[in-house]
């Protein structure tokens, strides 16, 4: 039986990082990696390609080409693979685990203190002037989707104004729309799958053996059965956890469907602090996932709900990344792919509405709403978290003066 993955050679010959130097380096990086997916890929391609020389650029690159093929965040789901590459499932483990402790324990933190004040007006005033922030960077998200996934390609603008316009108006999104995209998919793209921009890496038939991974899939399951609702939370993240494609902005309009108008397991503005918090705190923002869990069940709830959105991003890598290297130029499975992320789009851009209009609702939204999508157009070194704590300024100046009374409590 062959091994479950032959660690990489560190480029030039350098010595091998162990799994505590893996460990190590993630944690500092989801301690102090703020800037959204897209930064913390190149924090990763200059730190183990060019710094520290543990993978070799094309091992990178395979690695960012799975992350971006795969459901799950992207940043952290090449996170994984770097671990799966160097140590094996031990170092995909050590990844999964350090890159995201951080910002769990960050979040759980403002978590108790939201909870214990979330009476004050102080609170309010920050989310009030973070709410349209929100809501630009998600607007911006599904647009840096739509170009890597749609470009020219009309048959794939077809498809994904179908499943848009099917979101506005049963005012949710279903699971049959990116099924039927994806069997779609298999029809109309795999004879000829739109490449994506730039050369693609060959990949190697190294490590394609798949690893065992039900032992680590049943203390996920148990870390979520502490009582029903905790169980609730690590199933329906875990579900949610599937959805994830790029940046983990993309789902915010799966979350507030669910979460705010089926299951009302919270009101629409817990709902968008929650964002807000996610945005705000380093490491991957999914982590949303953390804040929401801890406002409905306490530290298991977060526990169960953090555990649930990254199962996924860690099943897919050390399952799908040896499937992937193998059949990777398989053209029904590029069709499949290509479908369910065309539709991807399509759902975003029609349930994005339903969270903005519970955000903008005064001149004042509308003007920093306008404002941020500017910035985030014409400036664009500036920082995700700058334009949120530049919000977060506004909103603590503007709420004692203007009162907002649209504005839930």
């Amino acid at each position: 039986m062959e091994a479950d993955v032959v660690p990489a050679a560190p480029a030039d010959d350098q010595p091998k990082p162990g799994v505590i130097d893996i460990g190590l380096y993630f944690l500092r990086l989801g301690a102090m990696g703020f800037g959204g997916p897209v930064a913390l890929a190149n924090y990763m391609r200059v730190d183990l390609t060019e710094n520290r020389r543990w993978l070799t650029r094309q091992e990178y690159d395979e690695g960012l080409a799975i992350a971006t093929a795969c459901p799950g965040p992207l940043a952290y789901q090449l996170g994984i693979y770097c671990g799966y590459i160097l140590q094996g499932l031990l170092g995909a483990l050590t990844a999964a685990v350090t890159f995201g402790v951080a910002p769990f324990i960050i979040v759980v933190t403002a978590g108790y203190f939201y909870v214990k004040y979330a009476n004050a007006w102080e609170v309010r005033a920050l989310f009030y002037g973070i709410g349209p922030v929100v809501v630009v960077l998600i607007v911006k998200a599904c647009w840096n989707l739509a170009q890597k996934t749609i470009r020219a390609d009309k048959l794939a603008w077809a498809i994904a104004a179908i499943a848009c316009a099917t979101t506005l108006i049963v005012q949710k999104e279903l699971t049959v729309i990116f099924l039927a995209a994806g069997l779609l998919g298999i029809i109309v793209f795999a004879k000829g799958p739109a490449k994506a921009d730039g050369a693609q890496p060959v990949l190697s038939e190294k490590s394609t053996s798949t690893p065992a991974v039900a032992p680590f899939f049943g203390l996920v399951v148990a870390a979520g059965a502490n009582s029903a609702m905790t169980l609730k939370l690590f199933l329906f993240f875990f579900r949610t956890g599937l959805l994830v494609f790029g940046s983990g902005l993309v789902i915010v309009p799966f979350l507030k469907t669910y979460i705010v108008d089926q299951y009302h397991w919270l009101n629409q503005q817990q709902f968008l602090d929650s964002v807000a918090i996610g945005m705000m705190t380093p490491g991957p923002v999914v982590i949303t996932a953390t804040f929401v869990g801890y406002l409905l069940s306490g530290f298991g709830g977060a526990l169960a709900a953090t555990v649930g959105i990254f199962s996924p991003s860690f099943l897919f890598t050390v399952i799908g990344t040896p499937l992937l290297r193998r059949y990777r130029s398989n053209a029904r499975l590029q069709g499949f792919v290509r479908g369910v992320s065309v539709a991807v789009v399509g759902v975003l851009v029609g349930t994005s509405y339903l969270v903005g209009r519970t955000a903008i609702g005064d001149a004042l939204t509308i003007s920093v709403a306008v404002a941020a999508s500017v910035t985030a157009l014409y400036a664009k070194k500036v920082p995700d978290p700058v334009l949120v704590a530049s919000g977060a300024v506004i909103g603590l100046v503007a709420y004692p003066l203007l009162r907002p009374g649209w504005l839930l409590h």
